[in-house]
């Protein structure tokens, strides 16, 4: 049995899928299986997909009846994965040759880490416009940035996980149309630990097939629904109210006291939750609170911050 399954969803990808094929063809690491799903595809996916098995006889494919979704396709993808590590792959997008062997060699030397990604670079639809996007290297952060502003913190196009920590939770959410990522990172935060790897290893193509503006709006959404059902289940009495601070917070926002005080109150629960959830570990602890120390700091009202300023210079302390 191969070490590594990659997993590769497939919807109508036939103008983007030989090159998405050919980066996991091109790895260093070899011992993969590549399984590729063709999730009721109208297009030329599935011919174009057919042709690659006979080639390469680490390539698998499964053509669906009907349009599933992205979750379950996903999900049939892993039900039928044999390797010990499960690595996410788009259609569309291009894995840097060396990915899957930082990341094996990563999740073998680190067994406390059960999900690792990376850095991404995003692209042009035809790869000639790149900009790079980094991502928080340790759990904590991770974590904490990502329920703190309800952002991108740990991308699922780069990610792999653990197979037996993926089946305990059940892997992707049946029949969710949006955030399917970070519902099941949301999950997989209390089964493991996370890290992303501090180099670019995977290529994001960005083109016009994409979400729209108005699916962009209902991922929001439904990303702000999945943060309160997180807070809940660790203990803290989530609301609007409670995320719009949060969100504040991570953008850097002035608060006045009153509020402030309520999101001193938050943090404090927030912290208290995940200890007792085990989202953090005991050598977490100091890391969160001088970095939630220094963030309420920051948010205190612009006049207090003044008088702060003034009395340091003035009086020296």
């Amino acid at each position: 049995m191969p070490l590594v399954s990659v997993v590769m969803p497939v919807y109508n990808g036939g103008k983007y899928l030989g090159e998405a094929i050919e980066s996991i063809l091109a790895q260093s690491f070899t011992d993969f299986e590549l399984i590729v799903v063709d999730d009721g595809s109208t297009d030329d996916s599935a011919a174009k997909i057919q042709a690659y098995p006979d080639r390469d006889s680490r390539i698998r494919f499964f053509k669906l009846p009907r349009n599933v979704g992205m979750a379950d396709a996903r999900n049939r993808g892993i039900d039928a994965a044999t390797g010990e590590y499960i690595a996410q792959m788009d259609c569309d997008d291009v894995s840097i040759p060396w990915r899957l062997e930082k990341q094996v060699g990563f999740l073998q030397s680190h067994p406390d880490i059960g999900v690792v990604g990376g850095f991404l670079q995003t692209a042009s639809a035809d790869l000639t416009r790149r900009q790079n996007h980094e991502y928080p290297q340790q759990h904590a952060d991770i974590v904490l940035q990502w329920i703190l502003g309800g952002r991108t913190t740990f991308a699922d196009a780069i990610s792999m996980v653990r197979r037996d920590i993926l089946m305990s939770v059940g892997g992707y959410e049946e029949s969710r149309k949006v955030a399917g990522d970070m519902e099941l990172f949301s999950r997989l935060y209390f089964e493991t630990r996370f890290a992303n790897l501090p180099e670019v290893l995977h290529v994001y193509r960005q083109h016009e097939e994409q979400m729209s503006a108005t699916r962009h709006r209902e991922q929001q959404i439904e990303i702000n629904a999945i943060r309160l059902r997180w807070l809940k289940r660790i203990g803290v009495d989530a609301s609007a109210a409670t995320l719009g601070r949060f969100d504040r917070l991570h953008w850097s926002k002035k608060f006045g006291w009153p509020e402030w005080w309520l999101l001193r109150r938050d943090v404090k629960r927030l912290i208290r939750g995940m200890v007792a959830a085990h989202v953090l570990a005991g050598s977490d602890i100091p890391v969160v609170e001088a970095e939630m120390s220094k963030r309420l700091e920051s948010a205190k009202p612009r006049r207090w911050q003044q008088l702060m300023h003034w009395r340091r210079h003035r009086l020296g302390f």
